[in-house]
This record gives structure tokens, sequence and C-alpha cells, in this order.
């Protein structure tokens, strides 16, 4: 499992922290000025932009997944920590930040914005005096009833510091006005209306009871940058998700897996178990990675022609980094 964290520092993979409705995203452009530092079970990168600290404990469940994403696919890798943490729920102001990543960021007061999560701290870090009374003045209030600190914050626009037991992504750039749109590289999002569902995860992510996402990487995509841009295909990018997937996927979804692309490989139509809806999802992300990486396949028309392309390319070229629903 530790060789999970040679894809810390690797700039075609994105990584996320948080919870339903509270997220920092860490990604880097592979020119990008980097300070990477490893570690016995620990790996961490620092950009100008923000950076990314990972931990892998024994109490870590790596679990895997891909599915449909806008008009093509997206796979992830989640490190499952225990879901009892007893996050903050209301804005507590913690003190220095001891462990930044950078040694000049250590002095500025870290705040817990207190989202409610039972394994997320999701904290704002600053110097700012103005910004630091007018979190003192809301502190030991839930984030919902603090009122005007939410423009305070956009104002100010301190570093985001998420945490959880096994990471800690920190973000540099500024915060987006309400209907502005989130900056390039490592970003953040918050949103009330999402935070009140108390999930620690969008739905459609397979963590087991009990835990949550302490981190979740996003693997290169081979037709995709992590941003949501098209690139020539690159199969070796294909070829080591695939390898991650097998190796950390729920098994009924790695069994059927290997049973459509053993399928595909030598049916020149799909037989009638793979046009069940227990394998429908499943053809589905085959034939969008046989269309993009193999197009001339001899088998893809036959069963395209049984089954059609999913409708609904929402999402199309947007960031492969989390759930469309979480902004």
């Amino acid at each position: 499992m530790h060789d999970l964290l040679a894809w810390v520092d690797d700039p075609d993979a994105g990584w996320s922290v948080g919870t339903f409705g509270a997220l920092a995203e860490f990604l880097r452009d592979a020119d990008e000025p980097a300070d990477v530092t490893r570690a016995p079970g620990r790996a961490a990168v620092v950009t100008p932009r923000g950076g990314l600290e990972v931990r892998l404990t024994g109490d870590v469940v790596p679990l895997a997944w891909e599915r449909r994403a806008g008009d093509t696919w997206s796979q992830a890798l989640a490190l499952c920590v225990p879901a009892d943490g007893g996050g903050r729920s209301v804005i507590t102001e913690l003190g220095p930040d001891d462990d930044a990543l950078r040694a000049e960021d250590r002095d500025a007061v870290l705040v817990d914005l207190g989202v409610g999560a039972p394994h997320l701290a999701a904290c704002v870090r600053t110097s700012d005096a103005a910004l630091l009374a007018a979190l003192r003045e809301v502190e030991g209030r839930p984030l919902a009833e603090a009122g005007a600190v939410a423009g305070a914050l956009v104002e100010a626009g301190p570093h985001r510091v998420f945490r959880t037991a096994v990471a800690r992504l920190e973000v540099f750039t500024p915060i987006p006005p309400p209907d502005g749109t989130s900056p390039d590289g490592p970003h953040t999002h918050l949103l009330p209306r999402l935070l009140a569902h108390g999930r620690t995860h969008a739905a459609t992510d397979p963590i087991p009871a009990g835990r949550a996402p302490g981190a979740t990487m996003h693997l290169p995509h081979p037709t995709r940058t992590v941003e949501g841009r098209r690139i020539p295909p690159r199969p070796e990018r294909h070829r080591r998700a695939q390898e991650t997937l097998t190796r950390f996927g729920q098994p009924e979804a790695v069994a059927a897996k290997a049973a459509v692309a053993d399928a595909l490989a030598t049916s020149a139509e799909p037989p009638p178990w793979a046009l069940t809806r227990e394998y429908r999802a499943t053809v589905e992300l085959a034939l969008r990675q046989s269309e993009e990486l193999e197009p001339t396949h001899p088998h893809l028309g036959g069963w395209r022609a049984q089954v059609p392309r999913e409708s609904g390319s929402d999402g199309a070229g947007q960031p492969l980094t989390h759930d469309p629903a979480q902004g």
C-alpha cells in the first residue's frame, strides 16, 4: 500500500480532501516549481499555489473505483479512515499552525470552520488582524450562523487547510466570489446547502459503512488532463489505472470488468448476460474506454448497435477531481 505515496508528487494525478459540501483540491502543472519530501509512510509536495501531505496509517483501507463522468469516465482511489473522529461543528480557534507545510506559515493562526464532518477539520489560516477579529466574534457558533464572516473570508483570501487523519491539503490561491469560478490549480469548495445533508462523501462513492474518505486520489486519465481537457491517448496511463483498480477495487466490480473485457475481446456482439441491468454500467465504461483508446476495435460497432451510448454529456470538459454535485 505504501507505494501509493508515489502518486503524491505526480503532476498527472489530482487529490482532494474533504466531505460532501466542503472540498479542497490539489492539482499542479508538470513544469510548476515543487518542493517534494519523503519519509517512511509519508510524502508531501508544496508549490507556490498549495501543498499536500499524505501519511499512511495502519487503519487505512484503500478503495478504488471508476464511473461515467460527463462524456468520458473518472477513476479514483480513496484512503478510507474510520468515520468516528468527532469533528467540530462550531467555529473554533486552534492557535498557531505548527504543522504547516511551509515554515513561514507556522506562526499564522488556524481556525476550524466547524463543518461537522466526523473525519475532517476544514480550516482557514491567517495573520490578518481584521479577519481574526471577525472570526473571534463568531467563535463557538455554527458556520451557518456566522453571517458576514463568509464575505470577510472572500475579501481576505486566507489560506485554507483541510486536515484528516491521513492528509493535509493547503490552498494558497484566492477565494473566488460567489458568482466567480474556481482558479486553476489548488482550490476549495464550501457549499452549506450540501453540508446540511450530513454526508461524508457523495452517494456515488462506494465508501464502506463506518468509513470516510481521508483523502481521494484521482488517477491520471488516459485521454484527459485532471482539469478535464482532452489530450492525445496515453495507453500507459490506462494500464496503470486499471492495475490500481484491479488491486484496490471492490471484488465484484473487478470481476464484472474482467468478464466484460473478455467478452468484448472475443465476441462480435454482447452476450445476453452483458445486456442485463447488473452489467449495464460496466459495459458502458468498457465501451467508452474502447472508443477513446481503441476506436478501430473490430467488435465495437456490434456492441454499440445493441448498447446505445448513454445520453447526457453534462460535465464534459469539467475537472475529473470530484463529483459534479460538489460544484
